[in-house]
């Protein structure tokens, strides 16, 4: 707060408005989680209260738990009337100073940077005619928004009329060579627009096996999370589907009676009619139906629930594994798992609708499990034999009348 005194000339026969002098101020506690006492925080925006104050919102980076400041962001700022009874506040003050002060500067720089604006509105206004080129040419939403976000990045950093120096530009970035690949691929079809030509750098991408978790560790990641996200997850898990494929999916495609889901393929898969559990069926009816898709369709909106998700999980459950976890981790777990099970390839193929086994065949070196990894079960009735099946499970032997599965872990 401000403690103010009023400077009044005495000498001085005409009344001047009094100027308010701050004398002192008082620095705010930093914030800190409440959950982990972290103080690495993100402003996650404002809450409004009844009394119109504002509150600072927080998401903290290491357990992700978010959280609103207890004291209000906003205070009612001193005022005092002046000669003419006009109710003048510090803030409008210190703001006359500071235009006056930068008067003379905004006047020199304005004819300065009308030419830079042009230059940034000439370099809008490609990107707009590349995003409308692009869906002409017929390429997905998603290489869009991806293509445009890369050009604008180099627009930004080099010369679009230039190639050299977007080769440069692309030279000097600390990105993955899959990112430097997507990148020239952006800008080659930018040329292709302006009917331009270069010598694009070759750039290949480092193919690296997949992280696969096990089975326990998807389980608590699942349980962790809330109903929706976690129904999301245990439809990853069992169909490894993709996850726009997953956020396209409408309530008339599943099927509850023979329980079942129709996958409308991406990315030129094939579609597809993937059973489901009873588990994931009774999931599924728990959702309430305010819409034609069972998710957000945008999967952006389901992936920043989920890392926010996820970092809670993994901080509560003191495993940082659950941090590698990602959408397409869980069909790289559905692909691996049916593979061991069955070892045939043709059979993952079809289950994650490729079209070139050449994809598949990874998956083949991800099956490297131990002999004794296993979870047994015991089943001494047949329904708890349909359960530990639908579940995974595989049939061992039989033992004192009774039904031995096991399920690696």
């Amino acid at each position: 707060m401000y403690s103010h005194r009023l400077r009044i000339n005495k000498d001085s026969e005409s009344h001047q408005d009094p100027i308010p002098v701050a004398e002192s101020k008082i620095k705010l506690p930093e914030p800190q989680c409440p959950q982990c006492r972290s103080i690495r925080l993100y402003k996650d925006g404002f809450r409004y209260c009844s009394d119109g104050a504002m509150v600072q919102r927080w998401l903290c980076r290491d357990c992700g738990l978010r959280f609103s400041q207890t004291r209000p962001l906003q205070r009612k700022q001193d005022w005092w009337i002046n000669s003419a009874g006009t109710i003048v506040s510090l803030s409008q003050v210190c703001d006359l100073l500071q235009e006056s002060k930068n008067l003379t500067e905004a006047t020199r720089q304005k004819l300065a940077s009308r030419e830079g604006m042009a230059q940034v509105a000439n370099i809008k206004g490609k990107v707009i005619e590349y995003s409308f080129w692009l869906l002409k040419q017929g390429y997905a939403k998603a290489t869009i928004k991806g293509r445009t976000t890369l050009l604008k990045r180099l627009a930004k950093l080099g010369d679009l009329h230039n190639p050299e120096s977007i080769k440069e530009v692309i030279a000097k970035q600390e990105w993955s060579t899959g990112r430097k690949e997507n990148a020239v691929d952006a800008y080659s079809s930018f040329l292709q627009m302006q009917n331009g030509k270069w010598e694009p750098p070759s750039y290949r991408r480092i193919r690296k096996l997949p992280f696969i978790p096990t089975e326990n560790e998807v389980d608590q990641l699942i349980g962790g999370c809330n109903k929706r996200m976690a129904t999301f997850l245990q439809l990853l898990k069992e169909t490894g589907v993709r996850c726009g494929e997953a956020c396209k999916l409408k309530w008339t495609e599943i099927d509850t009676e023979n329980p079942s889901v129709r996958v409308t393929p991406e990315k030129g898969s094939n579609p597809r009619i993937l059973r489901m559990s009873a588990k994931l069926t009774s999931m599924l009816n728990a959702l309430p139906r305010d819409s034609q898709t069972l998710f957000p369709s945008d999967p952006d909106v389901m992936r920043k629930s989920y890392q926010r998700q996820r970092k809670q999980v993994a901080f509560k459950m003191q495993n940082p594994r659950l941090m590698q976890i990602s959408f397409h981790t869980l069909r790289h777990y559905k692909a691996t798992m049916e593979y061991h099970k069955t070892k045939d390839i043709l059979h993952v193929m079809q289950v994650l609708g490729h079209r070139s086994i050449n994809n598949t065949l990874i998956y083949t070196h991800l099956v490297n499990f131990k002999d004794d990894d296993y979870t047994a079960k015991v089943a001494h009735s047949e329904q708890e034999v349909c359960q530990l099946i639908e579940a995974g499970f595989e049939f061992v032997c039989d033992y004192e009348r009774n039904k031995v599965f096991r399920k690696r872990k």
